[in-house]
């Protein structure tokens, strides 16, 4: 078995990350190989996580194994490695909900703490704040007229992949920094889920006028899960042990985490407060970091 250096991920480039993470990015998205540079400190030492060398248990009570004896010490001298060890043994193990909550608190705590982590989301609160814009104009106003508030009356009308493609570069611009490739990423997510529950490439455009206050809520907050967990994978994808795991489970712990984060980041939002909320100014701003604390509390077992 291999080990991992701190500013290198798995050399199989098993998919812990999609494509446009993984250096293969398009034209203008800024992915980098470094770590962001709101990750935290690096682990700088090589390690291993060994079956048999570490404290391994297989209870169903929420207990850890594969995992090392955790010290003061070592979390305040090493919280990279201990989230990367944590997400290493989660990907073993199968994606179990318990291990997936040990791997989001050492996550979060390697953040500097929920509210850091928070703070220095500002290219996902950027576009959560946007798309709630959008979406509440949507509800209240209608798809044309939320365009043309959007600034893309000339898109009105045109296919849906257009339109959509349009939308996106609205909300969150290709931007300069990880940060704001991960943002982009969460949004086009976030919007294309909307789409494909509307059927707009069946039903037209229109059919998003059908929106309700739930609807919008329900997005919002699809849309805080989908950058947490784009950003947990990209901040640790490169602390991942090198190998400890085939493509097919990498694929597959993919598909557990965002499930983890989705069904965790229930931020029980009022959908008549979200669809009246002055998204654009200092209203808009306070809610949507409150959402982002809130997030990142449930992440690492804080709330």
């Amino acid at each position: 078995m291999g080990t991992s250096a701190s500013n290198s991920g798995p050399k199989d480039k098993t998919p812990l990350l999609p494509s446009w993470a993984q250096g293969t990015a398009q034209a203008g998205t800024a992915v980098s190989a470094a770590t962001p540079s709101d990750a935290g400190t690096p682990d700088s030492s090589s390690s291993q996580v060994a079956p048999g060398n570490s404290n391994s248990t297989q209870s169903s009570q929420g207990q850890e194994h594969d995992l090392p004896t955790v010290t003061a010490a070592a979390v305040k001298n090493n919280p990279w490695q201990l989230a990367r060890r944590a997400m290493t043994s989660a990907t073993r193990g199968g994606g179990q909900s318990y291990q997936l909550q040990t791997a989001g608190r050492r996550y979060v705590s390697a953040k500097g703490g929920a509210k850091k982590a928070a703070e220095t989301a500002s290219g996902g609160r950027g576009a959560t704040a946007r798309i709630g814009s959008f979406i509440s104009d949507v509800a209240s106003i209608g798809f044309a007229e939320a365009t043309r508030a959007l600034g893309l009356q000339s898109i009105v009308g045109q296919k849906v992949d257009t339109v959509l493609a349009a939308i996106i570069n609205a909300i969150a611009p290709a931007g300069a920094n990880n940060d704001d490739a991960i943002a982009r990423r969460a949004a086009s997510e976030t919007l294309r889920e909307l789409f494909e529950k509307y059927e707009v490439q069946q039903a037209g455009l229109d059919a998003l006028d059908a929106m309700t206050e739930k609807d919008v809520a329900d997005s919002i907050e699809r849309s805080v899960a989908n950058y947490v967990y784009q950003r947990w994978l990209f901040d640790l994808s490169q602390r991942i042990e090198q190998n400890a795991v085939s493509e097919t489970d990498a694929v597959k712990l993919e598909r557990d985490v965002k499930d983890f984060v989705t069904g965790l980041v229930k931020l029980k939002l009022d959908g008549k407060k979200a669809v009246h909320l002055d998204w654009k100014g200092m209203q808009g701003q306070q809610f949507v970091q409150e959402i982002y604390d809130a997030a990142y509390k449930l992440l690492g077992g804080t709330a």
